[in-house]
């Protein structure tokens, strides 16, 4: 499964192939995790091995078309409000886009992480 829907279930493995393909042994239905994920794991991995990591800090950039249609259409009526000198709206976002980074993705869980983060 491609989605996030079994990601978090234990009964079903979670297996990046390159890594773990031994977890699923007789499984019907496997997971894979999120794209930040698997490539981190796939650079990873090798030096996890080599030196044993003890900790990582990632960072990635998430373009806005993956809040969907919606998400473009306001990036795009915000630059062009912004460019011509207008106020920028946002709906979609949780702030104005346009010629910003926003340091967050999803909203924050109790752990002070936010749910993207924990997806990594």
């Amino acid at each position: 499964d491609n989605s996030s829907a079994f990601r978090m279930n234990e009964a079903v493995p979670l297996v990046v192939p390159e890594i773990n393909i031994e977890a699923v042994k007789d499984s019907r239905l496997i997971a894979n995790p999120n794209c930040t994920t698997a490539i981190g794991a796939m650079a990873l991995y090798p030096l996890h091995q080599a030196f044993g990591l003890k900790k990582v800090i990632m960072s990635s950039y998430q373009a806005a078309s993956g809040a969907g249609a919606e998400g473009m259409e306001e990036l795009q009526a915000g630059c062009r409000d912004m460019l011509d000198g207008k106020a920028v709206d946002n709906k979609v976002f949780a702030h104005p886009l346009p010629f910003n980074v926003i340091p967050h993705i999803d909203v924050f869980l109790d752990n002070g992480y936010t749910k993207e983060e924990m997806k990594v």
